[in-house]
């Protein structure tokens, strides 16, 4: 069996994660996984036998898809952020397009949508519930049969409570062993709110030191205003910047905040899943959130501390009162 996944970049985490999270669920299928652009995801599938990416220019990629479409006959294929290639395999009869939302922009949806041939769509998917009931509004009455919620897969392997924890030992920046790790992963735009978790670490002694885990960006003025944030808030010296990690690293940073007595600390003010949340929890990471829907989904966990969203005295008074990393009930904030 065999399934093709289009998304324009390819990069570590994102869309990535997503990939592998499927493909670990399913290793007897074989998943063509085609991007774009390399956004320094090129070994994001090397561990994975039944992951096969190809790298087309855009030019090229409407031909390239239609050949690939005729050659296999794929069980399902999925076209993410980029309406024009899923307008060229929908115009195919044998070919059934899904078209999936992990954005949870609504004007980038919207955008999208208008884009995009509706009618000639198999499926139009999202990974949660929340995500289901902001985009049906959106749709034609007559199509939102179509709507299905289709729910990430955390790769339990990667991102699992066992496994190495070396990596702030490792990591060259020499903190102390009195350091409190404060982690947040994301990416440097106004929905992500990395500003407020500058403000937290400001808010904070000096024992509470930020990891900020970003993928590789097309715009490099985004990297100098986080940095212009950090040093007008005179938290510069305690802030660490990591780009593109690999999942593996990722895990293991996840656990080695985990048993330094740290936390994620998530500063979104909108979500369609919350990859970040899932994964780290899954390694038993506690979370301290701006509150948001979707964090339902991980309140089993007991890990998720919720906060009123943007809150950042709430965000600090939790990080500094919050629970042990073995707390077993959810909290009630």
């Amino acid at each position: 069996m065999r399934k093709l996944i289009f998304y324009p970049n390819l990069s570590k985490g994102g869309v990535s994660a997503v990939i592998r999270g499927r493909a670990q669920a399913e290793p007897d299928v074989q998943f063509d996984a085609v991007f774009l652009h390399d956004r320094g995801g090129s070994d994001a599938f090397s561990d994975m036998a039944n992951v096969h990416v190809r790298l087309i220019q855009e030019s090229r990629s409407g031909p390239y898809l239609t050949h690939l479409a005729h050659q296999f006959d794929y069980e399902s294929v999925s076209v993410l952020s980029h309406p024009a290639t899923a307008n060229v395999l929908s115009a195919l009869d044998h070919v059934a397009v899904t078209y999936e939302f992990h954005s949870s922009s609504i004007p980038v949806i919207e955008k999208e949508l208008g884009a995009l041939e509706l009618d000639r769509l198999a499926a139009v998917v999202v990974p949660s519930q929340i995500m289901a009931r902001e985009i049906q509004p959106l749709l034609p009455r007559r199509l939102r049969f179509r709507l299905a919620v289709e729910p990430n897969l955390v790769d339990v392997e990667t991102f699992g409570e066992q496994g190495s924890a070396q990596f702030l030992a490792d990591s060259g920046f020499g903190d102390g062993p009195g350091t409190i790790p404060l982690l947040w992963v994301g990416r440097f735009d106004q929905g992500k709110a990395y500003a407020h978790f500058l403000r937290v670490i400001a808010a904070l002694p000096q024992e509470y030191v930020g990891h900020v885990v970003v993928s590789l960006e097309d715009d490099p003025h985004r990297a100098e205003r986080f940095f212009a944030e950090a040093a007008g808030l005179g938290v510069l010296e305690r802030v660490r910047l990591y780009l593109n990690l690999t999942p593996q690293a990722l895990g293991e940073f996840y656990r080695s905040v985990r048993d330094a007595d740290g936390w994620l600390v998530s500063t979104s003010l909108k979500e369609s899943f919350g990859y970040a949340v899932a994964e780290a929890t899954n390694a038993g990471l506690r979370v301290a959130a701006s509150d948001l829907p979707v964090w339902d989904l991980f309140a089993g966990t007991g890990l998720v501390h919720r906060v009123p969203s943007g809150s950042i005295a709430d965000l600090v008074r939790v990080i500094r009162e919050g629970a042990p990393v073995s707390a077993g009930a959810a909290t009630a904030w």
